[in-house]
């Protein structure tokens, strides 16, 4: 098992959760995670909304999992079989996030993020907290605040797929 070790960082850094959707880099503020994990069953949930993988049982609660790459329009091909399921509270509700891997761990100071460029941003893209360079190159990934990935209408549809489940 592959156990991700978060390192010591200080006042002026943060940790983010780097992870992939297809061939794409993204992060996401470790503060915003509850836990990773890796192979579980899902079950599929009729007529839920389309971006809704299936739901899981995570310690006996029934949790909506969101395929990422299909919230934010991403093609491609996964980088890893199995995927994984960041755990996340959004507004009240638990819910997993399917990403195509997880790789590390990764603490980026002030400096190493910058806000996305306007030319790049649409009118909806709140969910983008900014652009990170990570690594030995600087590679630039995408930071996430998944919080707002979903639109309230959005949070609603999923607290009424675990209303289903309970009924």
């Amino acid at each position: 098992m592959n156990i991700l070790q978060i390192k010591e960082i200080s006042q002026d850094k943060k940790q983010y959760v780097i992870f992939y959707l297809a061939d794409k880099k993204f992060g996401v503020n470790i503060n915003q995670t509850k836990e990773i994990l890796s192979k579980t069953k899902m079950t599929f949930v009729p007529d839920s909304p389309e971006f809704i993988s299936g739901i899981i049982n995570l310690r006996g609660s029934v949790v909506p999992v969101v395929d990422l790459k299909l919230r934010l329009k991403i093609k491609g091909e996964k980088k890893n079989k199995e995927g994984k399921i960041i755990i996340v509270e959004l507004d009240g509700l638990i819910a997993g996030m399917m990403v195509d891997d997880v790789k590390e761990i990764e603490p980026l100071t002030k400096e190493n993020i910058v806000d996305l460029p306007d030319l790049a941003r649409k009118i909806d893209s709140d969910y983008i907290e900014g652009v990170g360079r990570a690594g030995k190159d600087d590679e630039l990934l995408l930071l996430l605040d998944l919080k707002n990935i979903l639109t309230n209408h959005e949070i609603e549809a999923l607290k009424n797929v675990d209303g289903e489940i309970d009924a």
